[in-house]
């Protein structure tokens, strides 16, 4: 993965920062895209790379961002799909405003965000694309239904556009994790402490496994995570 142009979304903190740090270390470029300036530039901390801040409900900063990566790094590698919001409120007091503000930040942004990159990743020698889901893309839990949709939406997506892309090359994969100690979860999940749960670093080793899969026969299309306290297959 040496000098491979990867884009990471919601780079700025938790997951999305973790993962950069872990693909800084085996030399990618890095594209990192979030919100806050301040935060990408603190995930940077002085490497070089490229920062582009915005909103990713925008669709001219995704064009924007894609445009920009490919006139700096003359294509795209790697595609992680990261962003996301969380909300943990009663089903009868979502507003649509509230409902669509996750869809489109959780779903349609990275739907749009694949479209653009799609004719780069096929040019690469190992095109990929990692969507961060959850494990409410498989299971329901209460006070999270707009998220949980978003969240369904997600893997579903990411089922068809790997049928789609992998003879032409480009695999998509899924990590759905539990519960990770960031402050989103704090969101989601407010009951929990943080002990036992997954950590950001945990998502960034998770992904650093599905790009050293590029160089086996092997593929992974999800992977599943829980913390060690949770009992297995459930």
């Amino acid at each position: 993965m040496n000098h491979k142009v990867c884009i990471i979304t919601g780079a700025g903190g938790g997951i999305g920062s973790a993962i950069a740090e872990s693909l800084f270390t085996i030399g990618c470029k890095l594209v990192l895209m979030g919100r806050n300036e301040e935060k990408l530039k603190k995930t940077a901390n002085g490497r070089d790379c490229l920062i582009i801040p915005g909103d990713l409900c925008d669709d001219g900063y995704i064009e924007k961002a894609i445009e920009k990566t490919v006139k700096a790094y003359g294509g795209i590698d790697v595609l992680i799909n990261n962003a996301g919001i969380a909300q943990s409120k009663p089903f009868a007091e979502i507003t649509m405003e509230e409902y669509d503000r996750v869809m489109n930040t959780n779903a349609r942004a990275p739907f749009l965000m694949c479209q653009k990159a799609l004719p780069y990743l096929q040019k690469s020698s190992c095109g990929t694309i990692i969507n961060i889901a959850s494990v409410t893309a498989h299971h329901g839990y209460a006070l999270q239904s707009a998220y949980a949709a978003s969240k369904h939406a997600l893997l579903g997506f990411s089922k068809a556009l790997s049928k789609e892309y992998y003879h032409q090359g480009v695999r998509v994969h899924v990590i759905s994790p539990g519960a990770v100690f960031t402050d989103m979860v704090k969101i989601s999940r407010p009951d929990l402490t943080g002990e036992g749960m997954l950590l950001p670093a945990d998502i960034a080793e998770t992904v650093l496994y599905l790009l050293a899969m590029r160089k086996t026969a092997s593929v992974a299309d999800e992977i599943q995570l829980h913390r060690e306290t949770k009992e297995p297959f459930m």
